[in-house]
Order: C-alpha cells, then sequence, then structure tokens
C-alpha cells in the first residue's frame, strides 16, 4: 500500500474516534449535571435557630468547595439542647442535611 492511502485510513480512524469521544461526552455532561448531593452540617448556638443557622452555613460551605450552590434542607434538622456544657454552658448543637446541584 502507498503512504497515501494508509495516511487517509488513519486520519479517518481518527476522526471516527474524536467524534465518538464527542457524543460521549456530550451525553454524560447532562446526566452529571443533573444530580444533587447531599451534605450534612453541624453547628452550635445560644438558641435553636442560631444553631440550625449555623449547620447550615457548614453544610452549604462544604458544598460550595465543589462548585455546587443551589442547596435545599432535606428532612428536619436535629437540635440537642445541653444545659451543662463544661464550655458554653446552656447550648443548643444542630445537625442539617441540605441537596446542593449546580
Amino acid at each position: 500500500m502507498h503512504r497515501f492511502r494508509i495516511g487517509r485510513r488513519l486520519a479517518r480512524a481518527a476522526g471516527v474516534a474524536a467524534a465518538a469521544t464527542a457524543l460521549l461526552v456530550a451525553a454524560a455532561a447532562p446526566a452529571t449535571a443533573a444530580t444533587a448531593k447531599e451534605f450534612t452540617g453541624g453547628g452550635r448556638g445560644l438558641t435553636a435557630a442560631s444553631a440550625i443557622r449555623s449547620a447550615t452555613w457548614d453544610a452549604e460551605a462544604s458544598a460550595s468547595a465543589e462548585l455546587l450552590n443551589t442547596c435545599v434542607p432535606v428532612g428536619e434538622p436535629g437540635i440537642w439542647e445541653v444545659v451543662d456544657h463544661p464550655y458554653f454552658g446552656h447550648v443548643f448543637f444542630a445537625e442539617v442535611t441540605v441537596s446542593c446541584t449546580t
């Protein structure tokens, strides 16, 4: 075979491989963009509301590290009241789970 024919065959094969790769990436991008990921955050505060707010900020900060900025709460927050904490005295602890997407 001549070099000219071999070159054309290689060029066609490379073009087909590039097109297949482009189709695969294009099909996978929307599927991964729509998936949500859950993050759990913890916080403490002098009131239950401030503990929940602190826990929500913690979970959203974890999500923003992965460039997921649209978050919604999932389920009910967990709240614990401690009246004899050795360092803080009367304090509330909270745990919040959020579901985040891009």
